[in-house]
């Protein structure tokens, strides 16, 4: 009863599987028409209760009514269960879309740090009167043949620089390395970053270490472990 007061209705059009892990989601309804979109922004997911879950569109048509968003199913929680399963003709409840990342106001050059989470956001770059120009991608990964093909099939293939984790976090001193030098390279380079709360802190530390100002890093977390409730909007 609560979704049907607050949020907007759409209808599942089409689900794509793209490999094991990941689903590219089409909605469409008349409630998503007229809608004004910046890429970036994001649209909410209600599911059961009050629960609801954040996901960044790679396009939207408000003339049309659609919108395309990517879904990454891992673990058992509410989001992931439901993208393993959802079919076409599902209805469902949303709000937005929403602020939270506003890819246009972001110069270039650019350093896009995320994960699995964020390669949804990454796509959504395309959409800027920019493109992708100018953009370097550093991603953490689970699986690095996984994570390429799912990328290729949403068109981030430039520039990506692929690292699979390790224990303990090993793996995040090669990104911050090759985060460090690309920003001694060009000092005026922006840097976005994305996915897991904790990888941000530490790129962000990392960061100001080299004298970047605080105005030229976005930090936008959509994850952490054991934690619900993530908006990805910025902070």
């Amino acid at each position: 009863m609560f979704h049907r007061l607050v949020s907007r209705r759409a209808s599942v059009r089409e689900v794509e599987p793209v490999g094991d892990a990941f689903r590219l989601v089409t909605l469409v309804g008349e409630d998503l028409e007229d809608r004004r979109w910046t890429p970036g922004d994001m649209i909410q997911l209600g599911f059961a209760g009050l629960a609801g879950r954040a996901y960044t569109p790679l396009s939207f048509d408000p003339r049309t009514g659609t919108t395309t968003f990517l879904g990454y199913v891992h673990g058992h929680g509410i989001a992931s269960d439901w993208l393993a399963l959802a079919t076409a003709g599902e209805p469902l409840f949303f709000v937005g879309p929403r602020s939270a990342l506003d890819l246009n106001a972001i110069t270039r050059p650019m350093v896009f740090f995320g994960d699995e989470t964020s390669f949804g956001t990454a796509a959504a770059l395309r959409a800027t009167p920019e493109c992708m120009q100018g953009v370097a991608f550093l991603f953490e990964v689970e699986s690095v043949e996984a994570s390429r093909i799912v990328l290729e099939r949403i068109g981030v293939t430039d520039g990506v620089t692929l690292t699979p984790r390790e224990p303990e976090e090993r793996h995040l001193e090669h990104i911050e390395n090759g985060l460090t030098s690309a920003l001694r390279s060009a000092p005026q380079t922006r840097c976005v970053l994305t996915g897991k709360a904790s990888s941000i802190q530490r790129l962000y530390k990392a960061v100001r270490r080299e004298g970047v100002s605080a105005k030229q890093v976005t930090n936008v977390a959509y994850w952490s472990p054991g934690r619900k409730g993530f908006s990805g909007v910025q902070r």
